[in-house]
């Protein structure tokens, strides 16, 4: 699942939560597949942001795992030999991972 600006949005996602108006009125049921002429009407309706399924756009709305964990590698450099800083690094990590 990814957040994605509406303007990244194309034919053939498919949606991963209810598109709503900013009144509540759903718009765009889950699972609904995207179309051009939809993208138009979502538009003209003021939405700005789409939960689509998977993660079609690579560095929207989420983390690189691999780009986290070099910084987290960085940050921590100095504390390699504290058992607490290897701890929090390796929870990091794995925090970003499940959110990538």
């Amino acid at each position: 699942m990814q957040r994605i600006l509406l303007t990244q949005g194309v034919a053939g996602m498919v949606f991963a939560d209810d598109v709503t108006a900013a009144d509540g009125k759903v718009l765009a049921p889950a699972g609904s597949l995207v179309d051009d002429a939809l993208l138009r009407r979502l538009e003209l309706a003021g939405v700005t942001e789409l939960v689509v399924q998977g993660r079609p756009v690579p560095g929207a709305g989420g983390y690189d795992a691999k780009e986290r964990a070099s910084r987290l590698a960085h940050l921590f450099r100095a504390h390699q030999n504290d058992n607490f800083m290897t701890a929090l690094q390796e929870l990091l990590s794995k925090h970003f991972q499940t959110r990538a």
